[in-house]
């Protein structure tokens, strides 16, 4: 029977200790060999908190706005052919924009959190237009896609406008 070390707790962790073991001997850290950061080159990957925004982790923004007193607008155009279910986190209740149609959020506080799905659960790819027509609106456009990589259901914007889509 195959036993797993002490440290190991299920067969997933043991791959992980051996590969974190082999990234070391190749002197690689494992957070240094997911960023491509060698051992000792005195550069760290550290997820950290951005006292500004709240915002914890290492992401890069998508684009970027200009809030206007603080606040955005978001309009978002659904071109496909099946409603999309959407909130603003603590802001608006669920609601759904009905396939091919557009609406227009405005007057949104940030940070904040936009989150949409198909409502048959099907995959959706959005593109950005960042301050258009006019500063601190959003303007998304969610197209079906077949791309399981391409999928999003979420834009934050934080307080500087840093656009992160999810």
């Amino acid at each position: 029977m195959f036993k797993l070390p002490a440290r190991a707790r299920f067969k997933s962790d043991l791959v992980c200790l051996r590969f974190s073991a082999a990234a070391k001997l190749a002197g690689f850290s494992l957070v240094g060999l997911l960023i491509g950061l060698p051992v000792g080159s005195g550069k760290l990957a550290v997820a950290q908190t951005d006292p500004s925004t709240g915002y914890t982790g290492v992401q890069i923004p998508y684009s970027s706005i200009t809030p206007v007193n603080g606040r955005i607008t978001i309009h978002f155009i659904n071109e496909t052919g099946s409603a999309i279910d959407y909130q603003v986190i603590d802001d608006t209740e669920y609601r759904s924009l009905p396939g091919r149609s557009q609406m227009t959020l405005e007057n949104l506080t940030t940070p904040t959190t936009f989150t949409f799905r198909r409502a048959d659960n099907g995959f959706l790819q959005v593109t950005i237009q960042p301050d258009s027509p006019k500063a601190g609106t959003l303007t998304m456009r969610v197209r079906e896609t077949p791309d399981f990589a391409a999928d999003r259901t979420s834009v934050y914007v934080d307080q500087r406008g840093s656009v992160f889509l999810n």
